[in-house]
This record gives C-alpha cells, structure tokens and sequence, in this order.
C-alpha cells in the first residue's frame, strides 16, 4: 500500500511537487508555491488514523481541499467555488449569486482558520482567482 506521502506525490508529479520527505511521520505542516500551484497541508490523527489535509489552489484548475488517509482514500473537503449558478429570473439570479458569495467567504473563513489562507506571495492568479470569487465586482 502506497504511504500519504506517495499518493500526494502522485498527485502532483506532473509538475515536479512533492511533499518533503518525512512531513506525514513528523505531522508538519506547510506550503508549497511552484508551478504556478499554491498548495496548503498539515498533517494529523484522528479516530480514523494518519491523515494530510491539503487545499491547492492554480489560477487554470478548480481548487481542491482534500483529506488523504494512510490507506489511500482521499475525501473532498469544502473547497472555494468557481462556478456561480445564474437564472433569468432577475430575483431567482440575485439569490444564487448571494448564496455563492456567502458559501465562498464562509469556506475562506475556514480556510483562514484551519492555516490555508493566503499570504500574498502566492502566483498572481491565485490571488486574482480567490478575489473574485469572494468579492461582487460592484461591491
């Protein structure tokens, strides 16, 4: 059976990302900016064992907050959305774009406090991504 430490790696081989060596065993935490990919993780125990939280986050994919378990599974966590539900419907639209701005800031709230936000230093992208999908461009 692959460790965490492989089954990241695995994940983020096409771009050369790796986990520093030991990071699961010492449950470190970090981040990683290479690649144009800005990623996030700590490492943890629970009721259900050895665990890596990650969320990474490149201005041309969707952002990805995942949970890898020392037995391969990997589960989805709560990640910012890029995609905004739109209706004809003038009330109906203001709605959706109201609960997409309010999920996503509840979400970066999380993240902030979890350790995953951002720091400034991230690729450009990734900053203007996460702005937008924060922030209403008439607000």
């Amino acid at each position: 059976m692959a460790s965490i430490e492989d089954v990241f790696n695995d994940h983020f081989a096409h771009w050369g990302i790796r986990l520093p060596h030991g990071t699961v065993e010492r449950r470190e935490r970090g981040r990683i900016v290479r690649a144009g990919w800005a990623i996030r993780y700590r490492c943890g125990c629970d009721e259900k064992g050895e665990y890596l939280d990650y969320y990474a986050s490149h201005r041309m994919t969707s952002d990805r907050h995942v949970r890898m378990r020392g037995d391969g599974r990997c589960e989805e966590l709560p990640a910012i959305r890029e995609l905004c539900l739109r209706s004809e419907d003038p009330e109906e639209d203001a709605r959706l774009e109201a609960e997409y701005f309010a999920r996503n800031r509840e979400v970066a709230s999380m993240l902030e406090e979890k350790g995953f936000g951002l720091r400034g230093d991230e690729p450009g992208g990734v900053l203007i991504n996460r702005y937008l999908h924060l922030n209403r461009m008439d607000e």
